[in-house]
């Protein structure tokens, strides 16, 4: 059965000396395992639609509940990344992410827009890596089920204007002011968090998504938020990425 489809390459892996095996983000159905034939060779007319970044329109055919790549147009394909060994590193990062992450309808769409903005952004250098990194990591987190709960301290009330200090709560998302910084029995994993990254964490989760990465912090807020949002999602997902890893040298 023949299927039409639009969707990013988000991992790449060799099956002999001329196929592929392709995990593609879609919005509509999330990850898919597709096999390419022959896209290793330098004539193969889906030779660009089968690299990693490699964003397209795709024709596949499934049977079984397989699928290969018959046709391909290629509509991006973010290939400026691999300039730079810090933005290649990030890309990988944040296209295992998605991944791991994805799932089908509504917020699979939204998840492949974040995908797209983020590569974008580091693509062309339009906000520091940091600063995509944690935007994607903290807004990802949200999409796929952990939205935090940032309204004020769930103990005494106090709403988060009134709050000059806070503590954020990574088990289960909550915030909690100063006051109330030894919370519940349960509520055992808590990170500091400043006010110019709590401001970060709303825009984050309040902005479009074609503007989430325009907000700028002081090196030593930036790299706070990036331990956070890093230690939120990877928490809640239960995660261990070797791309982070690979990031995290070249940072």
């Amino acid at each position: 059965m023949k299927h039409k489809i639009t969707g990013i390459v988000v991992a790449e892996s060799d099956r002999n000396e001329n196929d592929k095996q392709l995990k593609i983000l879609t919005g509509e159905e999330g990850v898919l395992n597709v096999r390419a034939y022959g896209v290793k060779k330098l004539s193969a007319s889906n030779l660009r639609s089968a690299q990693l970044f490699a964003y397209s329109d795709l024709l596949l055919n499934e049977k079984d509940g397989l699928y290969s790549l018959q046709e391909s147009a290629l509509k991006e394909d973010f290939y400026d990344l691999r300039s730079d060994v810090t933005a290649y590193a990030l890309g990988c990062y944040l296209c295992e992410l998605a991944a791991v992450s994805s799932v089908g309808g509504e917020e699979g769409a939204e998840i492949l827009r974040l995908l797209l903005n983020a590569l974008y952004a580091t693509e062309k250098r339009i906000a520091p890596p940091l600063v995509v990194k944690s935007a994607f990591e903290f807004r990802l987190a949200a999409l796929i089920g952990y939205l935090p709960d940032l309204s004020g301290c769930p103990i005494c009330g106090k709403p988060l204007s009134e709050m000059q200090e806070s503590v954020f709560e990574l088990t289960d998302g909550y915030i909690f002011c100063r006051t109330c910084e030894n919370p519940a029995e349960g509520y055992t994993r808590r990170a500091p968090v400043s006010r110019p990254c709590l401001q970060a964490m709303l825009h984050i989760l309040s902005a479009p998504v074609n503007k989430i990465f325009l907000f700028r912090l002081e090196d030593h807020a930036l790299r706070e938020l990036s331990a956070l949002t890093e230690a939120y999602l990877l928490l809640r997902t239960e995660r261990k990425l070797n791309t982070l890893e690979f990031l995290k040298q070249n940072l």
